[in-house]
């Protein structure tokens, strides 16, 4: 009996189930496209200054910055602070999951330890009307380049909306143990490789 391609992906998750860890970008062993570019939202002074939340939740920093970049609207991003996300949070697999789900592009979360090259890739790479999703081992916010060339820390946790030049604003950031930037792939993901991550995904729900 020949096999039929829901056997195939039952079988395809059983394998991956078994593999201890993934490395890489997100899925970059398994045949998805390397992240190379800095990941840059479009984004307007409208959506900064109008941002709003119904619940103060000790773990929502992901649920602001989607909110802010358009991913959820209002409703929905009070929905999930509701939800036993806004005291848990997500994991960095899980926030580059949903940046593919959402994009249909690879993403990775990238990992430095050096302040200094983290700030670089900013001041290099961000392009002015753009904001990058930036974080630190616990938390997660977004960085944007205004029009006029000036970098500035965007978070609603704290909350501030202050220019990175400032000494006082990058006390913020200052003395982490390690920081991330999100990049992306410059190729779309086929349907095979997004059947991949549908597979990764379900791995990560059996693993919690």
């Amino acid at each position: 009996m020949p096999r039929t391609r829901k056997s195939r992906s039952v079988k395809k998750n059983r394998k991956m189930r078994k593999e201890k860890k993934f490395v890489g970008g997100m899925l970059e062993t398994h045949g998805l496209p390397q992240c190379n570019i800095l990941s840059q939202f479009a984004i307007t002074d409208e959506s900064i200054t109008n941002f709003s939340r119904e619940f103060t939740v000790p773990m929502d920093c992901f649920i602001n910055a989607l909110q802010i970049m358009n991913v959820l609207n209002e409703k929905s991003a009070n929905i999930m602070r509701i939800s036993t996300l806004g005291k848990t949070g997500f994991q960095k697999d899980q926030i580059e999951v949903i940046f593919i789900y959402t994009f249909r592009t690879n993403f990775d979360f990238k990992l430095t330890n050096n302040f200094d090259e983290w700030a670089s890739w900013i001041a290099n790479l961000l392009q002015p009307g753009n904001v990058v999703f930036a974080g630190y081992t616990g938390h997660v916010f977004l960085i944007g380049r205004l029009a006029n060339g000036t970098i500035v820390y965007i978070d609603p946790q704290v909350p501030t909306l202050c220019d990175l030049n400032d000494g006082n604003c990058q006390q913020y950031l200052q003395g982490k143990s390690s920081y991330y930037l999100l990049f992306n792939s410059s190729e779309m993901l086929t349907p095979e490789q997004e059947n991949v991550v549908k597979a990764y995904t379900q791995h990560l729900q059996m693993q919690s």
